[in-house]
């Protein structure tokens, strides 16, 4: 019997790395998507060590076709389509106000068109299997907002409300999609955050960070399981339910978090 198929973008590093060796030892052939062909490359040998396939598509998620030719090539190559792991994506350290439109453009490109065209082509495969699962990988973020991330969470707000319309649309095909919604994450997002170079003593203070193999171990149990969302931790769950029902109260944890990130002295 020929091995499941998963695409996961963004898999150069991080989540989607760690994702992608998930799989591969639960025996998927994956294909590893993103646009560091080189670091791809490596994440593909870990994959075939740890016993799956991998084939390597260099992908910039923000141009649909490209997209369209990652999932045409996944099911030319392995015949199939069982899971899609939309998780490209970067942040951006800015205040709302002093966001450019080029700044929200591009980060709306990446974060929510990347996943909106995964979403799409991956849908069109999957609805003539009458199988498959579709993963897209929000964040906390895309429940309440944070301050400094007002543009990053405008991207991953996006993208939860697409992943319940398309989670109720697809149903009734026996195709599954779900939220995945991690707390803070040690990956290189803080590095890699547009708007400053390395890990500043902002998102220096965090502490706590989650490993990305707890996110790629959830993503693997909740394959073909109705699981609508995943919020990881009691504290993620406990700020999206206080953002519903006391926007108002989220509101001042949100300004203790925020003194808490900038330090005494720094406006």
């Amino acid at each position: 019997m020929p091995p499941s198929v998963a695409i996961v973008t963004g898999a150069s590093s991080g989540i989607g790395a760690a994702t992608a060796a998930e799989l591969a030892r639960k025996g998927y052939a994956v294909v590893l998507a993103a646009r560091r062909e080189d670091r791809l490359r490596q994440v593909a040998e870990d994959c075939r060590r740890l016993g799956g396939a991998a084939l390597v598509v260099p992908t910039d998620v923000a141009d649909p076709a490209q997209v369209d030719a990652l999932v045409a090539a996944a099911v030319e190559h392995l015949g199939r389509l069982d899971v899609m792991v939309n998780n490209a994506g970067f942040g951006l350290r800015a205040r709302v106000h002093e966001t450019t439109d080029e700044q929200m453009r591009a980060i709306f490109e990446t974060n929510f068109f990347g996943a909106f065209y995964g979403c799409r082509a991956a849908a069109k495969v999957m609805v003539r299997q009458s199988s498959g699962h579709i993963f897209n990988v929000s964040s906390v973020a895309g429940k309440r907002g944070v301050p400094f991330n007002g543009a990053y969470c405008a991207t991953k707000f996006a993208l939860c409300g697409l992943t319940d319309s398309l989670r109720v649309e697809l149903r009734p095909y026996g195709v599954r999609v779900t939220a995945v919604c991690p707390a803070l994450t040690d990956t290189e997002f803080f590095d890699a955050a547009r708007g400053g170079g390395g890990r500043e003593p902002m998102y220096a203070r965090l502490r706590g960070l989650m490993p990305p193999r707890r996110v790629a171990r959830a993503i693997a149990r909740t394959i073909g399981r109705g699981t609508p969302e995943i919020i990881f931790t009691p504290g993620g769950r406990f700020l999206a339910l206080l953002s519903a029902l006391w926007p108002g109260g989220a509101d001042r944890l949100m300004l203790w978090y925020q003194k808490k990130l900038i330090g005494p002295g720094r406006a």
